[in-house]
């Protein structure tokens, strides 16, 4: 019997690990390519299990498909090879649905996903109904093909959707689409297309009003005006309604439990004076909706920047210059709030350990610190958790 023709996995993080493990337990033979990994690198110990192999050495001839990492360029020339070829290219998501036989809830949008998955979660929980988040939640989806559950939901971005096409599955969400990615997406055009392809293959597709005759294939709308946190529950309410699942609001509202990182108040000193991580907050969408949500008789104290993504940061900006007492600002993106903050009142630092000094040195009564970063946290950390909780460290070590 002929051996069956490998997979070549793209990016060897967290994504890439599922699939190793889930083509292991398939028998399926597979090789491993990752741009980080050099060629004194293939055998160390901690990449032996990846079958790493290099560029040149990828022989497309015998490739049964190509498993794709969300973080992976789809402009490299192993893409552009494997179209030319007719390879099959797969997400872990659409390896997933296809596979699991549950009913699944797929939700997208530029912020607010991580929210409304945990929220779902914890309300079907609460009322006997067999459901999981995974996903781009923290849960590599290929962990659980065999599990089964009355629900499952799972948080998708905009790199699954790019990576290929999703089979049929059950309801499809969009929260919400606002410039983000522009780094990796041509535009805003573009990065709207790639969102509304979540609509595609779902029998039930939801979708924020404001969205209404910008996307496609939407079958109910929810109320998209006022605060995010508002947003969300308005989604959360019709997603309920399309499921015929019937929950009051007081049941909705008492399964919402705020997730760490987002606007995330967690350290208090005597006068009045506040501490609140919202490192989650990796565009300028989020940091406003964020900012915008703080009392006005506060004085506000805002550490940001990071990756910038290619974002324009004027809006971001001139909103900090009118409404923060003081700014620092560090990472990648420090040539924008540079050319745009108010130099009297905004300083370039180099880490966020400084950053947080400096915030100590000119707190003032009734006054709010807030890690606000409008950016991707990877120039100078693993992820935005990471650099919640190094905020976290340095604000509740500080010697006040």
């Amino acid at each position: 019997m002929k051996a069956p023709r490998p997979v070549l996995i793209l990016g060897k993080g967290k994504t890439g690990d599922s699939f190793v493990n889930y083509f292991l337990k398939k028998n399926q033979p597979f090789v491993t390519y990752d741009t980080r990994v050099k060629k004194k690198d293939l055998r160390l110990k901690e990449n032996l299990k990846f079958n790493l192999t290099l560029k040149n050495e990828i022989d497309f001839r015998n490739i049964s498909f190509v498993a794709c990492s969300p973080g992976f360029d789809l402009n490299d020339e192993i893409i552009k090879e494997a179209h030319k070829r007719n390879i099959k290219i797969k997400s872990d998501i659409e390896i997933f649905v296809k596979e699991n036989a549950s009913r699944k809830i797929l939700i997208t949008g530029t912020n607010g996903k991580s929210s409304v998955c945990s929220w779902l979660e914890k309300l079907f929980q609460k009322n006997n109904i067999d459901t999981i988040a995974i996903g781009n939640i923290g849960k590599p989806v290929l962990e659980y093909t065999n599990v089964q559950k009355d629900f499952i939901i799972i948080e998708v971005s905009s790199f699954h959707l790019e990576i290929s096409k999703l089979p049929k599955f059950h309801l499809s969400v969009l929260l919400n689409v606002s410039p983000d990615h522009l780094d990796r997406h041509k535009n805003f055009d573009d990065y709207l297309t790639i969102k509304s392809m979540i609509n595609g293959t779902s029998l039930i597709s939801i979708a924020n009003s404001k969205l209404e005759g910008i996307v496609p294939k939407v079958d109910y709308y929810f109320d998209g005006n006022g605060s995010l946190n508002d947003q969300n529950f308005n989604a959360v309410k019709e997603i309920c309604s399309s499921l015929n699942l019937k929950f009051s609001e007081k049941e909705i509202l008492s399964s919402f439990d705020p997730l760490p990182h987002r606007m995330e108040s967690f350290y208090e000193l005597s006068e009045n004076i506040t501490f609140i991580d919202d490192s989650k907050a990796t565009n300028i969408a989020s940091s406003l909706e964020g900012l915008k949500s703080i009392d006005k008789s506060k004085k506000l104290i805002v550490i940001c920047g990071g990756e910038s993504k290619n974002q324009n940061f004027k809006s971001y900006c001139d909103f900090l210059n009118s409404r923060a007492e003081n700014i620092f600002y560090f990472g990648e993106s420090s040539v924008f709030f540079k050319k745009f903050l108010d130099p009297s009142k905004s300083k370039e630092v180099k880490s966020l350990k400084k950053a947080v000094s400096l915030a100590f040195k000119v707190k003032q009564n009734n006054s709010v610190i807030i890690l606000s970063p409008a950016c991707s946290s990877l120039d100078m950390f693993d992820s935005f958790v990471e650099r919640g909780k190094k905020f976290k460290h340095l604000v509740i070590s500080a010697k006040v």
